[in-house]
């Protein structure tokens, strides 16, 4: 088992037990630590799903519950005056706890945009990695890296499918990252583009931005993301509009 090997198997099944798995990381340092890494962003995205409501938080819309109870009892019972007092103190106890709760929703809401920017990032810094790995990017013929690409797509995500892109020049599926996506090049007037295909939940808007001396752009589309990496905004805008015309899901 090569490294690469090892780290596409690391990122679908982290703590698999195989013996040639097992060995290599035994036997290779980087390994080791590449699919320690996969295993902590494992339990760190398992930490931030999971939402922990204040212990206290029933017995207080209880209380809330209960006073509005009391509230409405006493006004039968005695004075409008009295009984009007005290529902200022009910109404007062549920606005108390409406903020509380607005607060909290608002807090975890905070949380889960964070966790959102933060994909950006991730997912800009996974495929460039991928891409430092390996600088020189083969190019083959257009009419080999579309079928590569039906084939890859077939196996990866068969519901999205490719047209025919006379200007495709590399296609594989490959580890970027955390991730595991479609990894290919277009020529394009203004130069070749980069760019992959990593299926998952979707980033929440389109996101320009410069990263490590390229023009990047990542993209929500169904399924996933698009991430496009260029030396010239031109040539980005070139192949944003050609994926997007080529690009199409059978649902």
């Amino acid at each position: 088992m090569n490294c690469l090997e090892f780290k596409r198997l690391a990122l679908s099944d982290p703590h698999n037990q195989a013996h040639e798995f097992v060995s290599h990381s035994h036997a290779c340092p980087d390994c080791l630590k590449y699919v320690g890494g996969v295993k902590q962003m494992d339990a760190d995205l398992a930490d931030s799903l999971e939402v922990k409501v204040p212990s206290d938080l029933m017995a207080r819309l209880k209380l809330n519950q209960e006073l509005a109870n009391e509230a409405e009892e006493d006004e039968n019972s005695s004075s409008f005056r009295f009984a009007g007092k005290f529902r200022g103190y009910s109404i007062a106890a549920s606005l108390a706890i409406a903020v509380f709760v607005a607060g909290f929703i608002a807090s975890n809401q905070f949380g889960l945009n964070q966790q959102i920017d933060s994909d950006y990032q991730s997912l800009l810094a996974g495929v460039v990695e991928h891409m430092r790995e390996q600088p020189m990017t083969p190019v083959v013929d257009a009419a080999i890296a579309n079928r590569d690409a039906k084939t890859l797509l077939a196996s990866y995500d068969s519901d999205m499918k490719l047209k025919y892109l006379s200007n495709l020049q590399f296609t594989r599926i490959c580890p970027m990252g955390q991730y595991r996506g479609l990894h290919a090049t277009l020529d394009t007037p203004d130069g070749q583009v980069t760019f992959a295909y990593i299926k998952g939940d979707s980033v929440g808007q389109l996101l320009d931005t410069g990263y490590e001396g390229m023009i990047t752009r990542v993209k929500p589309v169904r399924g996933g993301n698009l991430i496009i990496l260029s030396r010239t905004n031109s040539a980005l805008q070139q192949a944003d509009q050609q994926l997007e015309d080529a690009m199409y899901w059978d649902i």
